[in-house]
Parts: structure tokens; sequence; C-alpha cells
């Protein structure tokens, strides 16, 4: 019984702390667009308004400030971020620290590709797959997993034998 307490425990941490990197993670994504659009001279407003076009429709397209689409927004762009990177610690807990970090960037392209063939898809942005060329689409979403190995990093513990393969020893 004090086993399955501490495991749920542990299992709470972990998820905590994915939830954590990856809010991290999507600050930093967001932080590049906007660095990105400024430079280009974009309104800078509509790195907080693409996540809600599902609900606003073209009203998320429209330049300036709109509060409904902005907080819409930035709540789930944040929330998947925040699954992402659940999902991350949920996986690659029990890594060796510069595995966590390798297993991150590799997560950037899970997450491209769970983004531009599943989800964005089916919430009907599937035009926003293709404004972004493909390279820039994996390397921005490799540093989005990149950003979530590293801030993964305080809470990672190292498990041995976290797959053990099939065949071999289980842990005790």
């Amino acid at each position: 019984m004090a086993k399955v307490s501490v495991e749920r425990q542990e299992l709470a941490r972990v998820s905590a702390a994915g939830i954590v990197a990856g809010i991290i993670a999507g600050l930093f994504l967001v932080a590049m667009l906007l660095v990105s659009m400024a430079v280009k001279g974009q309104d800078l407003w509509l790195a907080f308004k693409g996540a809600s076009a599902p609900f606003f429709h073209v009203r998320a397209t429209q330049p300036g400030f709109d509060a409904g689409p902005v907080l819409v927004g930035a709540f789930f762009h944040f929330l998947i971020s925040a699954g992402w990177g659940w999902a991350f610690a949920v996986v690659c807990y029990g890594l060796s620290r510069p595995a966590t970090i390798v297993a991150g960037a590799l997560w950037g392209v899970v997450v491209w590709l769970g983004m531009y063939y599943v989800l964005l898809p089916l919430v009907g942005m599937r035009a926003m797959t293709r404004s972004v060329p493909v390279g820039m689409a994996i390397f921005e979403h490799m540093l989005f997993g990149f950003i979530i190995g590293l801030s993964f990093l305080p809470f990672q513990r190292r498990v041995p034998n976290r797959w053990p393969l099939p065949g071999s020893p289980s842990r005790p």
C-alpha cells in the first residue's frame, strides 16, 4: 500500500514538472515568434491570437488587439504546451541527463508530427501547416522539445533499467 502511495506521489511530482517544462517551452516559442514577427514588421498580437482561430476564425487573423482571441489563443497555446510537456515527462522520466536533452529535441519532432498532421488538421487549421516551410517548422519544434528537456532536468531522476529489454532481469 505504501509503495502505491509513493508511486502516486512521484507521478504527481513528475507530471507537475512536465507541465512546468511545457509552459516554459511555450513561453520560449512565443518569444521566438514575437522576435521573428517584430523583425518582419508584422503585428505582434497575431502571435497570441493564432491558437484561437478554431473558435474565432477570421477574427483571430485580424491585426491589432482583440481581447477575446488574445486571451483564448494564449490560454490554448499554453494548455497545449503544458500537455506536450506532461507527455514528455511521463515518457522520458528516468532517463540520464544527457539522454533527457537528446530526447527533448527528438520529442520536438513528435510534437511537430502531432501538431501538423493530427491536431491542426483536426481543428480546421490545415492552412497553418503550409504557412511555415517544413524545415523551419521542424527546427522550431525541435527547439521547443529541447527547451522541454532542459526545463525538465531539475526534476529528472535517473531510474536504471527504465525500460528493461524482454528477457532481461526486471528491477527489484
